[in-house]
């Protein structure tokens, strides 16, 4: 793939991360907003509504006040006199019928039946606890339920020098209808039980009634008949203060749908043509951009061909014109190497023929009888051989010169063979020692099995392991691969093995002993080594072991039961590299029978001589088939890893050292 499209690609990527993120970002946006609009239109409906209510209620007491201004209301009241109470609410214009201005007056008295004027109602106007309250002359008023399809807006009051309680009441239509005069919608009331109570558009009703009674929610969208409408419900509370039903708004707003969504799709068309605009713009200016790269490019492939002759377009003030201007230069010199290389060849032709020439000459002069006392021919032949013998010892001191630096450097060669087997000698025993120092024999003690080896790349090498009793009940284990190769990284093992194992002696908990090391370590470090490395401690009892990771490859756990996963990570960087460093751990549980294999990076990045590389999932696979059929022992596993990945080298050089360890927990009841 060429660069160029890589490039297009990547901020194509970026374009689209960013627009996801902004897209995300807009819609949790509008989310806020739309809960804020929600609350600001229930508000709103939820003011309109008590507004309504409060003028149907001013003008029921303004018929209230009239009515008690009537003289013989009282002894109306006081007989019961349904006929007293008709030509008195007549003689006020405020006779009730469905439909008028007044529905319903009533008489209500705590001990006789109440007496009805007007529309029929399917219950009491008052209960219990609000006539007592009217009874004590209280103003009880407001919205009531009487039934499935009946709700009515009443006032009452108390008649002077009686106990009765005169109530007025008229439909809840005229509410709604107050309501939606204000909000430009269809309002409609619901029961408990989402059923059309009272309306004032009986189409937009029944809708308003289907979709609350489907869904609860408090504001949303409609679409009816090729119209937008918002829907937004409001609870609402009977004069008791109990909840009476809900109250719904449907407002249309086609327009601002319409223009919402336009806008919609004018800023999507207008993003994806914008992003396309700069994709095409970005891929025309890398490929002229990159054009003078590409033609230097032919031009070290035709270098490379020993075409010395191509030509190089000027290259400008950038980095890839300095790329060019470096080809170029390049070229000038391979150019004046190859004019070069031609005279030297022809200087050398020529010495030849005059040699080859000269020496013929001598050949014919040695051939031929001297006449000492003739001639000028034979000076002539003398002064040649001369000149001839004369070339000739220039060319044999000059080759004597060579000969005895040659001898001279053959002199020091030998010199420094003879340190470099001294050398290699001392290398020798600096191997033996590095390796006398680590761990032979197993520990002693049967709750647990384990089996190391180690193979250095070199005569010394970085990686270690090492065991040992932290106390009766303990076992620490470590396995590390020090930076570099050869003496330093040898040296900064032995110190870190030798740090490690004092300090664990002092401070069991995993952590804390690491970051002792770590900060010991990394105190004067000029070299900048490091070590990476895995720390465990085992309890032997319990088969819980603890341990972090300083950036090493995690470890292996082979269950019992034949599965194979590794141990999480417990996100450490390497020891030495910066003091103060929050270590973590990390615990997992060994039941007898469970082993824990421990390597370095010299088995996973081991090569075959195709250049291939080992890698985790042939070591994954390598383990899962020992697990099958149950687990070998520690050294068994260890020997067939390394068998496994000797037949995957084929012969090919050792890349880095190779350090594994086999830990089989067998548990206490193996004591």
């Amino acid at each position: 793939m060429l660069l160029r499209t890589r490039i297009t690609l990547m901020v194509a990527a970026g374009l689209v991360l960013a627009a996801l993120g902004w897209t995300g970002s807009a819609l949790l946006r509008e989310q806020l907003l739309e809960q804020r609009l929600t609350a600001a239109v229930q508000a709103a409906h939820a003011a309109l509504w008590e507004q309504a209510l409060a003028l149907e209620d001013r003008a029921l007491d303004a018929h209230l006040d009239r009515l008690l201004q009537q003289p013989g209301l009282a002894q109306a009241a006081l007989q019961g006199d349904a006929a007293a109470l008709a030509e008195l609410l007549a003689r006020t214009g405020a006779a009730p019928a469905a439909g008028a201005e007044l529905e319903v007056v009533a008489l209500l008295d705590m001990g006789r039946a109440p007496l009805v004027l007007g529309t029929p109602v399917q219950r009491p106007l008052l209960d219990a606890d609000s006539l007592e309250r009217a009874a004590l002359g209280s103003e009880v008023g407001g919205l009531r339920v009487m039934g499935s399809e009946q709700a009515l807006v009443l006032a009452s009051r108390r008649i002077p020098g009686t106990g009765a309680v005169l109530v007025l009441a008229r439909d809840a239509r005229h509410a709604l209808a107050r309501m939606a005069e204000r909000s430009g919608g269809a309002i409609t009331l619901l029961d408990l039980r989402s059923r059309l109570l009272a309306g004032t558009d009986a189409a937009l009703g029944r809708v308003a009634a289907a979709h609350a009674a489907q869904r609860s929610a408090q504001r949303t969208e409609l679409q009816l008949g090729g119209r937008d409408y918002l829907l937004s419900s409001i609870p609402v509370a009977d004069l008791a203060g109990h909840s009476a039903g809900t109250v719904v708004a449907l407002l249309e707003h086609t327009a601002d749908a319409q223009a919402y969504a336009f806008i919609g799709r004018l800023a999507l068309g207008g993003t994806l043509a914008l992003a396309l605009a700069i994709l095409l713009g970005l891929n025309w200016d890398l490929r002229r951009s990159l054009r003078p790269l590409e033609r230097s490019i032919d031009a070290l492939q035709a270098l490379a061909r020993g075409e010395a002759d191509v030509r190089l377009p000027a290259g400008g003030d950038d980095e890839i014109g300095r790329i060019a201007q470096a080809v170029a230069t390049f070229r000038h010199n391979a150019r004046e190497l190859a004019a070069t290389r031609a005279l030297r060849e022809r200087v050398r032709r020529r010495q030849e023929r005059l040699l080859r020439t000269r020496l013929q000459a001598l050949a014919q002069a040695t051939h031929q009888p001297l006449a000492w006392h003739g001639g000028g021919s034979d000076e002539e032949q003398l002064r040649q051989l001369a000149g001839v013998m004369n070339e000739l010892s220039g060319r044999l001191i000059d080759q004597h010169q060579r000969l005895t630096g040659m001898v001279q450097e053959l002199r020091e060669a030998l010199v420094t063979k003879t340190r470099l087997a001294g050398l290699e000698q001392e290398l020798q025993i600096a191997a033996q020692v590095q390796l006398s120092i680590l761990p032979r024999h197993p520990p002693q003690d049967a709750r647990v099995q384990l089996h190391c080896h180690i193979t250095p790349a070199r005569e010394v090498g970085g990686d270690f392991y090492d065991y040992f009793f932290i106390d009766q009940a303990h076992l620490g284990f470590v396995i590390a691969d020090v930076s570099g190769k050869g003496v330093p990284a040898a040296l900064f093992m032995t110190i870190t093995r030798t740090l490690l194992k004092a300090t664990a002696q002092f401070i069991t908990e995993p952590t804390r002993c690491l970051t002792q090391l770590n900060d010991l370590l990394a105190a004067e470090n000029e070299q900048m080594m490091f070590v990476t490395l895995f720390y465990g401690v085992l309890h032997l009892d319990s088969g819980q072991v603890q341990y972090v990771n300083a950036g090493h490859n995690p470890p292996w756990l082979l269950r019992a039961a034949g599965q194979v996963e590794p141990l999480a990570r417990t996100g450490g960087m390497a020891v030495a590299v910066s003091e103060d460093f929050p270590y973590r751990s990390a615990s997992v549980q060994l039941q007898p029978g469970d082993q824990l294999f421990l390597y370095t990076d010299g088995v996973t990045e081991a090569f075959d001589p195709d250049g291939q590389e080992y890698g985790d999932a042939r070591l994954q696979q390598a383990l899962a088939g020992q697990a099958q059929g149950g687990l070998p022992g520690p050294q068994a596993l260890v020997e067939a890893v390394l068998a496994d990945v000797h037949t995957f080298e084929r012969g090919a050089p050792q890349a880095d050292d190779i350090t594994c360890m086999a830990l089989r927990y067998l548990g206490a009841q193996a004591c």
